[in-house]
């Protein structure tokens, strides 16, 4: 039987392939995609979420946009990581109007964990800004239908990409994090110690980008900005695919090696915003909230991703 799952993701490059990676498997049931801000503004991660549906055939699944901020803090998007239109270089239609405030996406996800008679699993792959608002609205409906978090997130270990301890969902919304990760829900974090090993080297970018299905060039287009970042930044021959690895987790918990430990967030200002402080020795006293990936079968993860997606074999 497929698990019943909502995607909340803010699309973003490697959220499109985590998105196609969910739609073609069959062993999810992807019942809704819930929006927020995060690698861009909530009106365009909206739009790029219902064009990438519709690119996949997908376009009956539920598009619910999220939050437009963070609980307390101000609004940063990731527009160096992903452009301005947060697919790359990839064509997209015009944003057109979002209807706002940005608070159907915590009440979707409400109304389907109250229809659905199947726990849900929540594959969440940017700030946790919706969750932690649907814990605030009915917790109680939360903890009782939701089977597990995914979160694409975190650190336990691995240096941070928005601070040098802070990966950036965690840092985007860290009073979020922090109240999902306390609320006692069942939770994988898959953090920057597992995701950096899913790499996308540019060779293979290029091979696609000269593909002769324009489908498979479109996606290119999106990868050569991601791989046009991490040169500039981190000076890699390729891109880092944080984001289909939570949904690959979510098929094969067996490509992960986890560990469970406590998990806090700190919700401080300074260089230690959103660092997830993970207590592998048990310092702190504290049970284990958070069942941790340590590292991942990424080329296995990859493979399956573009197999799936775009037809593809690397």
């Amino acid at each position: 039987m497929a698990l019943p799952v909502i995607i909340d993701t803010d699309p973003g490059i490697d959220d499109a392939l985590a998105l196609a990676l969910a739609v073609r498997s069959p062993e999810l049931d992807l019942l809704a995609v819930t929006t927020t801000y995060g690698n861009a503004t909530a009106a365009v991660t909206t739009r790029n979420a219902r064009h990438l549906l519709e690119r996949l055939g997908a376009s009956g699944v539920p598009v619910r946009p999220g939050a437009a901020r963070p609980l307390i803090r101000g609004l940063s998007v990731a527009a160096d990581t992903h452009g301005e239109e947060g697919l790359g270089h990839a064509p997209t239609p015009a944003v057109g109007s979002v209807p706002g405030p940005f608070v159907e996406a915590p009440l979707a996800m409400l109304e389907v964990l109250r229809q659905e008679s199947r726990p849900v699993t929540i594959i969440a792959l940017g700030p946790l800004t919706n969750l932690a608002l649907a814990l605030a609205i009915d917790r109680e409906r939360c903890l009782q239908a939701i089977g597990e978090v995914i979160w694409m997130g975190g650190s336990a270990g691995a240096p941070g990409n928005t601070t040098p301890v802070s990966e950036f969902n965690a840092w985007c919304d860290p009073e979020a994090a922090y109240a999902v990760m306390e609320a006692g829900l069942p939770i994988r974090m898959v953090g920057l110690d597992a995701t950096r090993c899913v790499f996308l080297p540019q060779e293979t970018v290029e091979r696609l980008w000269r593909h002769p299905d324009p489908e498979v060039r479109w996606w290119a287009e999106m990868w050569r900005f991601y791989v046009e970042f991490h040169q500039r930044s981190e000076r890699l021959d390729g891109c880092i695919m944080n984001d289909p690895l939570a949904v690959a987790l979510a098929l094969r918990r067996d490509w992960g090696r986890w560990a469970d430990m406590y998990v806090t967030v700190d919700c401080g200002w300074g260089l230690t915003r959103g660092q997830t402080l993970c207590d592998r020795f048990g310092h702190t006293g504290e049970p284990a909230n958070a069942s941790v990936c340590l590292e991942a079968s990424g080329r296995d993860v990859l493979a399956l991703a573009l197999e799936r997606a775009l037809g593809v074999r690397v």
